[in-house]
């Protein structure tokens, strides 16, 4: 879903809370005529009374109210609820618009556009975020420095998640460098949550599958590559994977990364590669952008495999 989709869905919402309410004053105008009488009456007043407001005049408004007063004695007495004639809304709010009498989004709205972005992101798991982030699963037997897996984990977390407090003033580039196993993906996919949940788009892709377009692309292929050029937030998991393709990889890696900078937009690397070893493989070009002490921050993942 999108933009359009989501106001589509209001559509559906209100069609749906609209035949729901025709269906109860059926029910109930069937059991009991004089309801629908009362409605009758109460609807020529209300009428009349805007009738009478736009001309400058007053009605009384007593008799619309008496008269919902006796609807709600006839509901009750039929064991209805005193509301359950009135039309039905899933937001009070917003009344299935998305807006607010103010013109400004309702909440319901920005959490239907959240919720669809984060579905779009494959990130419906609430346990992938910085709040679900367990850190009991690392050992706190002493791997580095002293410090045990937990230690560093700890540490990594608090400096991941204050990269996306700073967001978008922080580093244009953010390398999660280590060996397989340490949690680097689990880290990236709490960072793109935690943007996402501030109304940011983020993407995530594999090295893999961000060549393979590329490779097309070289190729003649149709592919749409603006996702990749133009969202605020891009994530490439396991960076140093991919198969190195001639005139391709390094080309179009240092196109992205080069666009995106210069249009101040934000990349994660994640990456089981060292960090100079990254030089090695994409070449000095690439090594100096991503290297560049005022354009990048290091997070560097120590340990032993947590999935073993």
């Amino acid at each position: 879903m999108g933009y359009s989709d989501v106001v589509a869905e209001y559509d559906r919402i209100r069609a749906k809370n609209e035949a729901e309410m025709q269906r109860r004053r059926q029910e109930v105008y069937e059991r009991l005529p004089a309801l629908a009488e009362i409605r009758k009456q109460k609807e020529a007043l209300q009428l009349q009374f805007l009738r009478d407001a736009l001309d400058g005049k007053t009605s009384a408004a007593d008799e619309i109210d008496a008269l919902r007063e006796k609807e709600k004695a006839l509901l009750k007495k039929a064991g209805c609820a005193p509301d359950y004639l009135d039309p039905i809304y899933s937001c009070d709010i917003c009344r299935d618009t998305g807006l607010r009498e103010d013109t400004t989004r309702c909440e319901c709205f920005k959490q239907r556009m959240l919720e669809d972005k984060l579905q779009a992101a494959k990130l419906t798991d609430s346990g992938i975020s910085f709040a679900q982030f367990d850190l009991s699963i690392f050992s706190d037997e002493p791997v580095y420095d002293g410090k045990s897996h937990r230690d560093i984990m700890k540490k990594i977390k608090q400096h991941a998640e204050q990269y996306t407090i700073d967001y978008p003033h922080c580093e244009a580039f953010l390398i999660l460098s280590g060996a397989t196993g340490l949690g680097k993906t689990y880290i990236s996919k709490c960072i793109q949550r935690a943007v996402i949940e501030r109304g940011v788009t983020a993407a995530f892709y594999t090295a893999y599958r961000l060549f393979s377009m590329f490779h097309r692309h070289r190729l003649g292929e149709e592919i749409d590559l603006d996702p990749v050029f133009k969202v605020p937030l891009l994530i490439i998991d396991d960076i140093g994977t991919e198969p190195m393709t001639r005139n391709v990889t390094i080309e179009y890696f240092f196109d992205l990364i080069n666009e995106r900078n210069d249009a101040g937009l934000h990349t994660v690397i994640v990456t089981n590669l060292k960090l100079n070893a990254i030089k090695d493989r994409y070449g000095e070009r690439i090594h100096s952008r991503l290297m560049d002490k005022y354009a990048s921050k290091k997070i560097l993942f120590n340990g032993a495999d947590v999935r073993y």
